[in-house]
């Protein structure tokens, strides 16, 4: 007998405990530990090193969410934090947690410190091979490798050593043992000489063809060979009407002669204009020789620009980065139609293995994905030497802000007195509003200490800033995919380490270096990340390219001399071969088609005289027509 079913069906109240016991356990031991290694692998994978976090709690009975201790590893100094927070709060909005999103209506971000400690070196992610960042899945990658180019491709690290190696009388006949076939000048006479004579031999067929002397002559024969009787106007008109074909058929040849001289004139034209260019391409030989023997560009201009790219491009990538981290996260408006659409696109982080990929779709109602509608940035100096006074907020950070409707904003202001950074103020704007996407900022610290920056580093030549005091002033905006950005920076009470070889180059570095109590360093940037144009100038740069002036020039005019020297002796030969070849061959061409051109002229002046003759005033020709129009002919 079967036994009846009650109110409450017993068999599924057991694993419907087990169930919500388990989730339960899981949200209680688990949950929090996971999302602090999510985030730890996310944000390690920003920074470019490791970043860690002490704890993660969460709260579902009070929606609040609290991480503490986040140590940011610094890339350069992995033994230090370049920042690290003590607290960071969420309250939550539960309206919006029910309808799985996440609204921040108030948060705190506390204690602030800079160039803390750290227990043990932080891991630093090396930097992929620049193809497979240009082209991998990490959308922040591809930036930083865009700007490495960019930077780079101008710049020497080895400038100074350069220099070192010219004035101790670097000589290019005996590093460049083997040139030929390098030269953009003798690849081009060869081209030129081989170009040549297959033209030649084309020019030999084409005048094969055309009339020559006898064949134009045969027209005046045939045209003498007419003759025009009045007396008998049916012959008349014949003949007037053969002299007029023979004339026609001269004049033909004519033409096929005339045209072919206007192609030889225009192929001699190429010729000798490609002959004057070898001037220029012999310039770029020795130009690029210069670059392969490393002889340096005294200009002002590029010794600033030499000695301080690698410190504006660390501002400019770390600028670049984070400004795309934040169009990643925060997409501006979709061109087209207007309607965002699910997209797949570069990721800022790698995801890890197995994890899936993240579509967007648009919000119509409610709110964003994540809204933070307002954060708090709070710090005061205590007994952490590390710990500063900061003041700041954040307003409005949106993973929609088309929706939101509202650019996001970022204030920071304070001082770390006991590390001596003082002034620092910083205004962000991240308006992701419209279609294009504008992104500005403004960055000021007054004072701050600076670490060692490496200017020149070669067995030759070795110039450090090891230490100084430094003012930083810097705007920027980034517009689509157009930067603008100005940074201005001073250094005074600096220390140098120099160290070089050569005693004339030491001397002439340590003299600048003790007339220049403060060093100022300005930078202009301006286009794509995949065309910038970088401008540097800086008093220090300024001051060493007078410096080596006097004697550097001269030293580097005699190098390029013996270079263009080496060049002339390599293409010489072929230059004046090629020049000869020009002269006998389309040359002689030319001297055969104007002959031809002379004869067929003088054939045609000859047959058009006959039809000339006639009386009373009259051609032969209007004679003829006047009598077969009276005859009714």
């Amino acid at each position: 007998m079967v036994k009846p079913r009650g109110i409450l069906r017993t068999g599924a109240v057991v694993p419907s405990l087990i169930f919500v016991v388990l989730v339960g356990v899981f949200f209680t031991f688990f949950f929090d530990g996971v999302i602090r290694r999510g985030m730890e692998y996310a944000l390690t994978h920003i920074n470019g090193a490791e970043v860690d976090i002490g704890r993660v709690a969460t709260s579902f009975l009070h929606a609040r969410l609290e991480i503490d201790n986040i140590q940011v590893t610094d890339k350069e100094h992995p033994e230090r934090n370049s920042a690290q927070v003590g607290n960071v709060r969420f309250q939550m909005s539960w309206d919006a947690l029910l309808r799985a999103k996440i609204k921040v209506d108030e948060a705190e971000i506390l204690n602030i410190q800079v160039f803390s400690p750290r227990k043990s070196p932080g891991y630093v992610i090396p930097p992929p091979p620049p193809e497979v960042a240009k082209h991998g899945p990490s959308a922040l990658d591809k930036v930083q490798a865009e700007v490495a180019e960019q930077t780079q491709k101008d710049y020497n690290g080895n400038f100074l050593g350069d220099i070192a190696g010219v004035l101790g009388g670097k000589d290019p006949s005996s590093q460049l043992n083997d040139i030929q076939g390098q030269l953009k000048s003798d690849a081009r006479i060869k081209e030129l000489q081989k170009d040549l004579n297959d033209k030649k031999a084309k020019w030999d067929q084409r005048l094969k063809t055309l009339p020559q002397g006898k064949e134009m002559q045969t027209y005046v024969d045939r045209m003498k060979a007419l003759k025009f009787d009045f007396n008998n106007p049916s012959e008349l008109a014949k003949s007037v009407q053969e002299g007029q074909k023979i004339i026609k058929e001269a004049g033909d040849k004519v033409k096929v002669i005339d045209e072919a001289q206007k192609d030889l004139k225009n192929d001699m034209n190429t010729y000798s204009q490609a002959y004057k260019d070898l001037d220029k391409l012999v310039q770029e030989d020795v130009n690029d020789l210069q670059n392969r023997l490393k002889l340096p560009n005294i200009d002002a201009k590029n010794f600033s620009q030499q000695l301080f790219m690698h410190m504006i491009e660390k501002k400019l990538g770390s600028m670049a980065k984070y400004v795309e981290l934040a169009r990643q996260y925060a997409p501006a408006k979709k061109k087209g139609d207007g309607e965002k659409k699910a997209t797949k696109s570069a990721q800022v982080a790698p995801p890890k293995r197995g994890t899936g990929t993240s579509y967007h779709f648009p919000v119509t109602t409610g709110y964003p994905l994540f809204w933070l509608k307002h954060a708090e940035i709070s710090s005061n100096m205590n007994s952490d030497e590390f710990s500063g006074n900061i003041k700041g907020e954040i307003r409005d950070l949106t993973s929609d802000p088309e929706f939101l409707g509202r650019p996001t904003l970022i204030t920071l202001q304070g001082d770390f007195p006991k590390q001596d950074i003082h002034g620092v103020d910083a205004k962000i704007t991240l308006d992701h509003t419209t279609e294009v996407a504008k992104d500005t900022m403004v960055i000021n610290v007054e004072h701050f200490p600076t670490g060692q920056n490496v200017l020149s580093d070669s067995d030759d030549v070795k110039l450090a800033l090891t230490q100084a005091i430094g003012r930083s002033h810097t705007e920027a905006a980034f517009i689509d995919d157009q930067i603008t950005m100005e940074t201005k920076n001073v250094f005074g009470d600096i220390k140098y380490d120099l160290q070089a070889k050569n005693s004339t180059v030491k001397e002439i570095i340590d003299n600048v270096l003790k007339g220049i109590p403060n060093v100022d360093v300005n930078a202009e940037i301006k286009g794509s990340l995949s065309n910038l144009d970088i401008h540097v100038n800086s008093n220090l740069g300024d001051e060493l390219s007078k410096g080596f002036q006097k004697q550097l020039q001269a030293k580097i005019d005699e190098a390029k001399g013996k270079l263009k020297g080496l060049i002339d002796s390599k293409i010489g030969g072929d230059k004046t071969q090629l020049k000869s070849q020009m002269d006998n061959g389309l040359g002689s061409e030319s001297k055969d088609l104007d002959k031809s051109k002379s004869d067929a002229d003088k054939a045609m002046k000859t047959t058009q005289g006959q039809m000339s003759k006639g009386s009373g005033g009259k051609s032969l020709e209007q004679q003829g027509k006047d009598l077969m129009k009276g005859l009714g002919l």
